[in-house]
């Protein structure tokens, strides 16, 4: 059957867009998750929306699943394909379509990739608001729609979501949908692109994206500090967030993982919080004063580092030097969030647990290395990572925060939703009938 697959789609879109090498297949068969890859089918490059849906027609004649791809970038498993799935991978569909300056709105194929389109933006001095912290040059749009991917930014500007006008999509069904309109706000009907943000491609697939943008802001600067105590930290996030509106990133590195990224180290013992203001420049001057103030009085003291190229970082070298990790990225509300790393901490004793992440939106990253001194088994780590996510639920919490689901958190998914998650299946049901889209991912 799947030479036969092979066959099919080979003789629909040409030879150059079905593509079975070893190379191409290993690399498809994994994300930037650390969870175990799976060699797919095919991999697939559509060039334009006919081209994918002569691939999901063909997959439901066959009954095989199909995963959509962009930049890999996804953390937790959610573009790593079922096995013999048919990757779609879209970064060849990667146009600007339209780009209406006079009224902040551009429309794009979903394989382009972020930090280009900002290129393309900045000459009319604007910009995607919506960050993936780290992976601009890889992240792709519709990967970026598709997780309602978020990052440092979302303090102020938000998720992708708020800033998606319109979409254009293939079902499950093999249908095509224009989801959405080209105007600020609409309040006809069910807003079913809502509903496609945020599936990880397990609904639909993504085949153009209409997005509003706004204006490069006149100022951007990054400012770091330190705390002895995390609570102190957290008081003082927790103002910045409230009462320094120009503030638009706040983060968090605690000190097992400022300790690990400083090279000089400079703070000792101490946890980095980390602001960016963005304004004109007398009210990001202005800002300061304010977040200095703040942090004054929450015992901070300012840092020489720049917390934010540590904070870049901070993935990347803690599995360089650690190995692979079990990771979370649970959302706390602010208040609570003090009381969580706490206990993180008191539950993860003697073993390594390196947390940070956006406190300005009570995001928090919390890596579990597998390797080293200190390091957990797998199997440990994953135990703990369910028992930080209910306790982040008792909390008030979400178990993602930005992630996403995927592979890696499917399991523990009722923890949060309990029987919404039948109304998801109907759902997942009414897109993807032949259940053929992702059909390993998010939903347990």
């Amino acid at each position: 059957m799947h030479s036969e697959v092979l066959r099919k789609l080979t003789a629909l879109l040409g030879e150059n867009k079905v593509l079975v090498s070893k190379d191409i297949l290993t690399m498809a068969s994994r994300d930037e998750s650390d969870l175990e890859p799976i060699v797919p089918l095919c991999v697939v490059k559509p060039e334009t929306s006919a081209d994918v849906v002569e691939v999901v027609k063909t997959a439901i004649d066959f009954k095989v699943p199909i995963t959509a791809r962009g930049g890999g970038t996804s953390l937790e498993g959610s573009s790593i394909p079922t096995q013999n799935a048919i990757v779609v991978d879209f970064t060849g569909m990667n146009r600007i379509l339209e780009c209406v300056v006079e009224e902040r709105r551009v429309k794009v194929e979903p394989g382009i990739v972020l930090a280009r389109l900002n290129r393309f933006l900045s000459q009319f001095g604007l910009f995607f608001p919506p960050s993936t912290s780290g992976v601009e040059d890889s992240a792709t749009i519709g990967g970026m729609v598709s997780t309602n991917a978020s990052g440092m930014y979302a303090l102020r500007y938000g998720a992708t979501r708020a800033w998606v006008m319109a979409l254009d999509v293939v079902t499950g069904g093999g249908d095509f949908l224009s989801l959405g309109r080209d105007v600020p706000k609409s309040s006809s009907g069910y807003s079913l692109k809502d509903i496609v943000i945020g599936s990880e491609g397990t609904l639909a697939l993504i085949v153009a994206a209409t997005l509003r943008v706004a204006a490069l802001p006149e100022v951007r600067r990054s400012f770091s500090f330190l705390f002895e105590d995390l609570g102190d930290l957290c008081l003082a996030a927790g103002h910045i967030s409230a009462f320094v509106e120009q503030a638009i990133a706040i983060e968090l590195l605690d000190m097992n993982t400022v300790q690990l990224l400083e090279q000089p180290p400079e703070s000792g013992t101490r946890h980095m919080l980390m602001v960016e203001l963005a304004g004109s420049q007398s009210d990001v001057a202005q800002a300061y004063e304010a977040t200095l103030g703040i942090v004054s009085d929450f015992s901070g003291l300012v840092s020489k580092q720049d917390g934010f190229l540590l904070r870049k970082k901070a993935t990347d070298i803690i599995r360089e030097k650690c190995g692979p990790v079990v990771r979370t990225d649970c959302a706390l509300p602010l208040k609570r969030i003090s009381d969580f790393v706490s206990w993180v901490k008191g539950c993860s004793k003697p073993r390594n647990a390196f947390v940070f992440g956006h406190i300005g939106t009570g995001i928090l990253h919390i890596l579990l290395p597998q390797q080293g001194e200190k390091s957990w088994s797998r199997t440990e780590a994953l135990d703990f990572k369910k028992e930080m996510a209910k306790k982040a639920v008792e909390m008030g919490g979400s178990i993602s925060g930005e992630h996403g689901i995927g592979l890696g958190n499917k399991d523990i998914l009722a923890l949060e939703h309990g029987l919404a998650i039948e109304y998801m299946r109907k759902i997942k049901q009414v897109f993807d009938p032949h259940k053929i889209l992702n059909p390993d991912k998010v939903l347990p």
